[in-house]
């Protein structure tokens, strides 16, 4: 196998020299990986004339080859290389190890070699990723740090607050590469939901801490709450003085009313003829009418004889009977 690699390196170093500007070589994959799983450089190429040849090199050293179907990989790399397809690369259970820089080389016979590379690169997981707070009371205090700890290859560090992003903007410092989220100032809009996240290429955590900052009120604040109760006591106070002013003063027109109320009761007045007339009766304020406005005694008339007096036995007088009188009574 070590002949067969030394030998095709050398054609490819003598065939350099020839362009082939049809040959095209792509690859969508990145590389990165985590620890453990298989990595996959796949490529695609196009090329003049038949038969091409693919190698592998890590940092510069050859290490598979692959011919018409036909595979070989370096001792060392046995069972950790192969390839697949073709001609692309698998790495199985990929390790640390592994890192490095990945080139794959594609040759025709006559034509100009095409190449392309791969940094790969394989990450522990992010694990353990938490949240502390302090000072952990904040009233009083001039900041408030949440510092965020994590575990296995971090390369990036953000933090979120109810979901929105969080950077270097007043009232927010990043601190310890990003690790320490200092709050300066802190009041009660800066309450709620932090979440650090812990990342790599491959993978991420994260960890959340509910801050909660109670609300103070500033000194005008507070004056203002003061002066503003004062006054919604005095006016409560007046509003009370007026309804009682109003309650006694009316209470005292109703007591004036009654007094002065005319009676509910018509008088009845009887007339010598014996009829009732009504108040409204033009004949009610006549000479021959008297009229008693009292709803508790009933009024009358009666005619009286001038003989009313003298006994039963005497005689009546020989002279013809004076014009009646009226005399009136009153009876309860």
């Amino acid at each position: 196998m070590g002949y067969a690699i030394l030998t095709a390196t050398l054609l490819l170093l003598v065939q350099y020299g020839r362009e082939g500007a049809a040959q095209t070589i792509t690859s969508n994959s990145s590389g990165n990986a985590l620890t453990g799983n298989d990595i996959r450089l796949v490529i695609s190429y196009t090329t003049q004339g038949s038969n091409p040849t693919v190698y592998w090199f890590i940092n510069g050293t050859t290490v598979a080859q692959w011919t018409a179907g036909v595979v070989e990989v370096a001792q060392t790399y046995k069972g950790k290389l192969n390839i697949i397809g073709n001609g692309s690369l698998l790495i199985s259970k990929s390790a640390k190890t592994d890192n490095g820089n990945y080139t794959v080389t594609v040759t025709v016979l006559g034509y100009k070699p095409i190449s392309q590379s791969f940094q790969v690169t394989v990450y522990d997981p992010v694990v353990n990723v938490s949240v502390t707070q302090s000072p952990q009371v904040v009233s009083g205090n001039t900041a408030v740090n949440l510092s965020c700890k994590a575990s296995g290859d971090v390369e990036l560090v953000s933090w979120t607050k109810n979901g929105q992003i969080v950077g270097n903007s007043d009232p927010y410092s990043l601190l310890d590469g990003n690790y320490t989220l200092q709050i300066k100032n802190p009041d009660s809009t800066c309450s709620g939901n932090y979440t650090c996240n812990a990342s790599n290429p491959v993978i991420w955590s994260d960890a959340s801490w509910g801050l909660t900052i109670p609300y103070t009120l500033s000194g005008g604040a507070i004056a203002g709450i003061v002066i503003g109760s004062i006054a919604g006591a005095i006016l409560l106070i007046l509003l009370i003085v007026l309804l009682v002013f109003c309650i006694r003063k009316r209470k005292n027109a109703l007591g004036k009313e009654k007094k002065t109320a005319k009676p509910q009761h018509k008088d009845v007045l009887r007339t010598v003829s014996g009829n009732t007339l009504s108040p409204d009766d033009p004949a009610y304020f006549t000479m021959n009418n008297i009229m008693y406005r009292n709803s508790s005694i009933s009024m009358g008339s009666y005619i009286m004889n001038s003989y009313d007096n003298m006994s039963e036995h005497k005689s009546p007088s020989p002279n013809p009977p004076s014009p009646t009188k009226v005399k009136h009574a009153t009876q309860v």
